[in-house]
């Protein structure tokens, strides 16, 4: 089975987030900010007088929110852009599926990859993420494939090629 892939920014984003904000550290440090937030919240509804001395007393409260919730959004998001405009992400790559390895070419070059240097083959709501390990992985985006056939042939390959205790497959549509 042959799959043309070109990855789009959103691909490329939605894949970083998902590393990004892997970590218990990374989810730990939303939660404060969530509660900050809903503090900060509760802070201007119960707050009487003209709306900048109330911004000037809770400045401090703003900032942490904002460095909280958006600062490693933006910076997923930088990156994003950077590896968008690389050469890498412009060209289209084409897999080769078969149960017993994955060929891979991408311009002037190929590979042929077993499927045992998988971690772990995931399947999202918008693509196939092959783990090489826990942060590097090759993304097949589902938009890449022509129909629902081949969505099917596809998942079935991965169970073939794989144990199952190494795949997870959603099946969603």
């Amino acid at each position: 089975m042959e799959i043309k892939v070109k990855l789009t920014f959103a691909d490329i984003f939605r894949y970083n987030l998902n590393v990004g904000y892997k970590s218990i550290f990374s989810k730990v440090i939303l939660l404060i900010g969530f509660l900050l937030l809903a503090l900060l919240i509760y802070n201007f509804s119960i707050a009487q007088g003209p709306f900048l001395d109330i911004v000037s007393k809770n400045i401090i409260l703003i900032i942490v929110v904002f460095l909280a919730l958006l600062s490693k959004f933006i910076k997923i998001w930088k990156i994003t852009a950077m590896q968008a405009t690389t050469p890498t992400f412009q060209e289209i790559f084409i897999y080769k599926f078969n149960s017993d390895s994955i060929y891979l070419q991408y311009g002037d070059n190929s590979d042929t990859v077993l499927w045992n240097i998988y971690e772990k083959v995931e399947e999202t709501k918008n693509d196939f993420r092959f783990f090489v390990d826990s942060v590097q992985a090759q993304i097949v985006p589902k938009h890449c494939l022509k129909n629902a056939d081949e969505l099917n042939s596809l998942r079935k390959i991965i169970e073939q090629a794989l144990p199952k205790e190494k795949y997870t497959l959603k099946k969603y549509t």
